[in-house]
């Protein structure tokens, strides 16, 4: 079957220039925005447009969405365009690879986070939650505010770094901060500044630096960790993550190469682990702010599940389900993933529409988890939406679907419910002033364009730290 480059019929963007094409609509707005507006103000459900001469379609038609992603995913690859600046950062890890690099990695990487090896996780966030209880119990005392985005950032690498390096907190906090977060927010910058990758600048030399000694840092982890194994190991050390990784590689011999995929999988663990947990919990902290009878509902349900600040077992802990429904709440309404991109690889027809091969195809997630269709009044901040009983389907989608699904989306959301619990069971939260729905046009995953700062107050029922 020979198909059209583009279906004629579909409706072009509007706001297309020669050569460039829509490029001065993207950069000038927030894209994920713009191109969502083009799919609003269209009428339909499919729009193309064009970037320095190459086609484009970008969807929220849930056909189309669930053709790419369930029915026929070997068909859509993933576009090396999207991974670009981030490339130094995932390597051929998960995230970033294809074909048989990325179902054997993918097979090793859905043990690691198979429900067993879950069940660690609370202890783990427990730990580090006792740790910001210290820290946040003096500046509640103190009344100054507290950056409730900053303090998940540290939060969430602490847990990802025990749980897949076995890294105690103090090792975290030292090391990773450090070298991991100032690599990203530049990759973030790069992203829509290209020349900062190739202008001589001090950022970049720091950039380099600190690449290097986290790849390092990272290595001697991954040499050390074989040694200790080959010795007969400490027994009483817990089984972690790079365990896993290990025991996934274990048929093929150890070289330079190994250890190079070992290193890029385990920063990949560290972006997917720690920046999508920290925005999904800052925006969660931002929209239940002033929201006394939402609140409310979180510290019935984790005085009933969590009395004294106690944890249950893994299974008692699946009771948090109000927690839970304002996670996926928010992060259906500020969509920290907003889109995902894919380069059709053979002809095919998705949702009725011919795509051809060369095609690059975006699926708007942001767009249908806005659209008034499936989410009535849908800039709302509304948790019953997930404890109704139905189910989502493709409505819902922030972690995708189908065999590309995200493998970290449960211990995200385990790790994320736990705090959002423990935290409204020990403070009230007084938003300021100035804390705002405003997005970062292109960080990826999607912060608040300015800090969220809030005041605490210890509430009289709450707990001693542990």
């Amino acid at each position: 079957m020979t198909l059209r480059p583009m279906t004629a019929a579909l409706p072009m963007a509007p706001r297309r220039f020669p050569v460039i094409g829509h490029m001065p609509a993207l950069i000038l707005g927030s894209p994920w925005d713009v191109t969502e507006s083009w799919l609003r103000e269209g009428g339909g459900d499919v729009v193309r447009f064009s970037l320095l001469g190459d086609p484009w379609i970008v969807t929220k038609d849930l056909e189309m969405i669930r053709h790419i992603m369930v029915r026929n995913p070997a068909n859509y690859l993933k576009d090396p365009s999207s991974i670009g600046v981030f490339r130094d950062i995932l390597g051929s890890g998960l995230l970033s690879s294809d074909g048989e690099l990325w179902r054997r990695h993918r097979a090793i990487l859905g043990k690691a986070f198979r429900i067993d090896a879950l069940r660690d996780v609370p202890d783990i966030t427990r730990r580090a939650l006792d740790r910001l209880f210290v820290r946040w119990d003096a500046v509640a005392a103190s009344g100054a505010p507290v950056d409730v985005g900053e303090a998940f950032r540290n939060l969430t690498l602490e847990v990802i770094a025990e749980a897949t390096l076995g890294m105690d907190p103090d090792e975290s906090d030292a090391v990773l901060p450090r070298l991991y977060v100032p690599l990203v927010a530049e990759c973030n910058k790069r992203a829509w500044r290209p020349y900062r990758s190739h202008v001589p600048s001090p950022a970049r030399r720091r950039y380099r630096r600190s690449l290097r000694a986290l790849n390092a840092f990272l290595l001697d982890k991954i040499t050390t960790r074989r040694r200790e194994r080959a010795s007969g190991g400490d027994p009483e050390r817990k089984t972690d993550m790079l365990d896993m990784l290990l025991d996934g590689f274990a048929s093929l011999p150890p070289s330079g190469a190994l250890d190079e995929l070992l290193c890029d999988e385990l920063k990949t663990m560290l972006f997917a682990g720690h920046d999508t947990s920290s925005a999904m919990l800052t925006w969660t902290l931002h929209a239940l702010s002033g929201r006394a009878e939402l609140w409310a509902k979180v510290r019935e349900e984790a005085d009933a599940i969590l009395p004294g600040g106690a944890l249950p077992d893994y299974e008692g802990l699946k009771s948090l389900t109000y927690a839970q429904a304002c996670l996926k709440e928010a992060l259906r309404l500020y969509n920290i993933v907003p889109v995902v991109t894919r380069l059709v690889d053979k002809d095919d027809v998705a949702g009725g529409h011919e795509l051809a091969a060369g095609t690059k195809v975006m699926l708007h997630l942001q767009a249908v988890h806005l659209d008034p269709r499936h989410w009535p009044d849908p800039t709302r901040f509304d948790p019953e939406r997930f404890l109704s009983g139905g189910g989502v389907g493709y409505r819902w989608l922030p972690f995708i679907t189908g065999p590309r699904s995200c493998v970290g989306q449960h211990f995200s959301l385990l790790e994320a419910k736990i705090v959002v619990a423990l935290l409204g069971q020990r403070y009230d939260f007084e938003p300021l002033p100035g804390n705002s729905d405003d997005r970062h046009r292109f960080h990826a995953p999607i912060s608040p364009r300015a800090p969220i700062r809030m005041r605490l107050r210890r509430r009289d029922e709450a707990v001693s730290p542990t």
